[in-house]
């Protein structure tokens, strides 16, 4: 009985609902035509500075170290990091073939994306993010392999420090 009650209550309330809803001219809100963007545009510079353990670096719009790659070529407008690599070690993207920085020296630029977009250059590197990083100021892929490096504000690879 009590189930039937429910039921009987829902059924009415939908009824209601409908009731208000008709197929008639009404001087409701129109759709825009206007088409809202993609992607939003970045707010403030794409790279600035932070410290670390191992002193001053490069860093995102989220404070998370960036790292450059021995195995890119600078100047060859393309990432040598493939679709494995590029789970652990995301590129650093800007909405802008023109990025804004902080606190960074060295030429500044993009290449094609290897996902599509503008991927960030620091003198020609290709610039990326790791992973494995847990929070701000991490460097925990600095030296990995022997081929991931932080960078220095003038946009340099810092070589010579553990990562920690």
């Amino acid at each position: 009985m009590r189930r039937a009650v429910l039921i009987s209550l829902a059924a009415l309330a939908a009824g209601a609902t409908l009731v208000g809803c008709s197929d008639n001219n009404d001087s409701g809100p129109t759709p825009s035509t206007t088409p809202m963007p993609t992607t939003v545009p970045a707010a403030g510079p794409v790279l600035s500075t932070g410290e670390s353990s191992i002193g001053q670096i490069v860093v995102n719009t989220d404070d998370m170290t960036v790292y450059a790659y021995d195995r890119d070529e600078p100047g060859t407008n393309a990432s040598a990091c493939d679709a494995v690599c590029l789970q652990m070690w995301p590129p650093v993207t800007s909405d802008t073939p023109k990025p804004e920085v902080l606190g960074v020296a060295g030429v500044i630029g993009t290449i094609p994306g290897p996902q599509g977009g503008n991927q960030v250059t620091v003198n020609g590197m290709p610039l990326y993010l790791f992973a494995g990083d847990p929070r701000p100021g991490s460097v925990a892929g600095q030296g990995m392999d022997n081929l991931w490096w932080a960078l220095n504000p003038a946009g340099e690879k810092i070589t010579n420090a553990p990562g920690g």
